[in-house]
């Protein structure tokens, strides 16, 4: 039976520290400055500050850890980096593979976020990372586990970019078949949305008339993300007889965000019974002689990422798409029959994204299974130990 050790005594923690402000520039001079996770990016280290003064610096081969507000977050240090206080340098001893101890840290990961402390944002610090316990066998069967676990993350990553690359289909395939939405270089007829779709603003939420007799599920802004409604956490408010009527939600309705990141839209499906809407969203109606839900809700995605909504979002204190302003947001409009093509596309797409999903789902059990085995000591070959 192999002895728990705690991280501290196969790993050199070196915790970050803020440099003096006369220090600081951004003429990238001296060292560059990791201050936390903002400073990471794909994978590797992004940094945005540098310092002429550095006291405590990551290796080549380090893994940089944020310590805090997104605790657990990790990037492997390419190179010499001033580790500013948002961040710590763990550092492999001799007889720890550091690609051992970088899936172990992940499947530590929640353990070390429940450690965090703060009033304002959580942290931790050197001790709370030391303090991990664990089995370590001997460094050949670190490499092979290590050498399991990287490979089956490799295709669950591999997976990923095949969702990702899907998406990217989609969006070429509706560039290609209508243009660009904003300069509509095919000449396609235009619209007001108000024209295309019945539209409404949801129930406003007042918690002095609140009854609880009549609650019932509704969506609010943070429900509605791009292409996809979240029902995992929806909130009940009273809808009474007239409500069901005004604010009910049928399949097809497009759920159009009117705050937060306004004119983001998804497409209402059904997914829960006797649902309703909050004054946050909008409901759109597509009149279906117009417009195809499915086109209209791409539509807006590329408005969206090229500036198309701008002139349309009030932004006097926070950005706004009133129901006034999204009435008038001109609609390209090309036939019925080339949108209804466009649907077809789409769902050729989401069905290949549906079994890249079946696919990960079942990568991703194995991936824990195997980390829970590897880290209990259920993957050592224990007569070589």
């Amino acid at each position: 039976m192999t002895e728990k050790m705690q991280l501290s005594a196969v790993c050199e923690i070196i915790m970050g520290q803020a440099p003096k402000g006369e220090s600081y520039n951004t003429a990238r001079d001296g060292w560059a400055l990791i201050a936390g996770a903002g400073d990471f990016s794909a994978g590797k280290l992004a940094p945005k500050k540098w310092t002429t003064e550095a006291s405590k610096l990551s290796k080549t081969g380090d893994i940089v850890l944020s310590i805090r507000a997104s605790i657990g977050a990790k990037v492997w240090s390419d190179g010499e980096f001033c580790l500013g206080r948002g961040v710590a340098a763990l550092r492999a001893k001799a007889g720890l593979s550091k690609e051992f101890l970088w899936h172990w840290i992940t499947f530590k990961e929640e353990e070390l976020v429940a450690k965090g402390k703060g009033a304002t944002f959580l942290q931790v610090n050197r001790g709370d990372i030391g303090e991990l316990e664990m089995e370590l066998p001997p460094l050949a069967q670190q490499r092979r586990i290590a050498t399991v676990l990287e490979r089956v993350d490799s295709l669950r990553a591999k997976r990923r970019k095949a969702v990702a690359l899907l998406d990217d289909l989609a969006q070429a395939a509706f560039l290609d078949m209508f243009g660009d939405p904003v300069m509509n270089p095919k000449g396609w007829p235009v619209l007001p949305f108000g024209e295309v779709c019945e539209t409404r603003l949801g129930k406003m939420l007042d918690s002095k008339r609140e009854t609880g007799r009549s609650g019932r599920p509704y969506l609010r802004n943070a429900n509605v993300q791009w292409f996809r409604i979240d029902t995992t956490d929806l909130l009940e408010m009273d809808f009474n007889g007239k409500d069901k009527v005004t604010y009910g939600l049928a399949p097809g309705d497009l759920m159009i965000c009117e705050g937060g990141e306004p004119g983001r839209a998804a497409i209402w499906r059904g997914e829960v019974e006797d649902c309703y809407f909050q004054k946050a969203l909008h409901r759109a109606r597509p009149n279906v002689e117009l417009a195809r839900a499915e086109y209209l809700v791409w539509m807006l995605r590329i408005l969206s990422m090229r500036g198309g909504l701008s002139d349309h979002v009030s932004t006097a204190t926070i950005a706004h798409l009133t129901g006034a302003k999204l009435k008038l947001l001109p609609i390209l409009l090309p036939p019925v029959k080339l949108q209804q093509e466009f649907t077809s596309r789409l769902e050729a797409v989401e069905e290949m994204k549906k079994r890249h999903a079946v696919q990960l789902a079942t990568l991703d059990e194995l991936f824990e299974s195997l980390q829970q085995r590897a880290f209990a000591g259920q993957l050592w070959d224990h007569e070589a130990a």
